[in-house]
């Protein structure tokens, strides 16, 4: 375990194979205006890698165990002694007020266990761009969130219900408040709006800033898109769908939503 525990934010860069955006992902940490302390995870450790982490003075720690998406991003969680800590993909960009404005919705909402931004699609190049999905989960923002700055509840679970419009890479998370969490391992695709959707179950109110403050990557190298490709994210988005809503519902919901990718 890598201690961080001198600075009140750790962004744990979760790097899976050689992306080439790992060292735009990782440069972009570096320019926040918030300090911040960046550790790498892997369970495929490279000299690419390592190589990139050192650009940046990032630690390197590797997971031992090769067990897929849910054993990575526990293994990250648990990867630093940060109270707060973001997951940040590999494929992604972080605009500099990003680590500022988590820090300080956390501390303006006491009852949070953890917050979220808005976000961009952005190119190869990282310029702002759109796509048929980023513009239906904004829409859903839009429609269940509006201008709240907390959701729990039911206008959580409404927010979840129609698709996953909540990236983890927008996320940070109070290890304090949230306690014993894990993602599922029993999902690829879908862990991150599995875990939203325990949470809402759970009561817990997520804070939120609607500023998008993070750049996301949509192209055939991101994990995402292997998943559609293998057929992985239409199954499970139909299980979140069944969770969410009655059968014949949730299979034309999942049918609309499928559109979208």
């Amino acid at each position: 375990m890598i201690t961080l525990a001198a600075s009140p934010h750790g962004f744990v860069v979760m790097a899976h194979g050689d992306s080439p955006f790992l060292d735009g992902c990782l440069r972009s940490l570096r320019a926040q205006t918030a300090a911040s302390a960046i550790v790498v995870t892997t369970s495929t450790p490279s000299v690419f890698i390592d190589r990139a982490a050192a650009a940046h003075d990032a630690p390197v720690l590797v997971n031992p165990r090769s067990e897929g998406i849910a054993a990575d991003w526990n293994f990250a969680m648990s990867a630093t002694q940060a109270r707060r800590v973001t997951l940040a993909h590999q494929d992604d960009i972080y605009f500099p007020d990003f680590a500022a404005r988590g820090l300080g919705l956390l501390d303006d909402h006491q009852d949070a266990v953890a917050c979220f931004t808005g976000y961009n699609e952005v190119d190869d190049d990282g310029q702002v761009t759109a796509s048929k999905l980023s513009f239906v989960k904004h829409l859903l923002e839009l429609l269940t969130l509006g201008g709240h700055t907390v959701a729990r509840g039911a206008r959580l679970r409404a927010y979840l219900s129609l698709g996953n419009p909540l990236p983890c890479s927008s996320v940070t998370f109070d290890r304090d408040r949230i306690g014993d969490f894990r993602f599922a391992d029993n999902l690829r695709s879908n862990l991150d709006w599995d875990a939203w959707l325990r949470l809402a179950e759970q009561g817990q109110a997520l804070a939120r800033a609607p500023e998008r403050l993070v750049g996301r990557r949509h192209n055939a190298l991101t994990a995402t898109s292997r998943l559609i490709r293998d057929g992985v994210r239409q199954r499970e988005d139909l299980l979140m769908f069944r969770r969410l809503w009655p059968s014949p519902l949730a299979e034309a919901i999942a049918f609309v939503y499928r559109a979208s990718y």
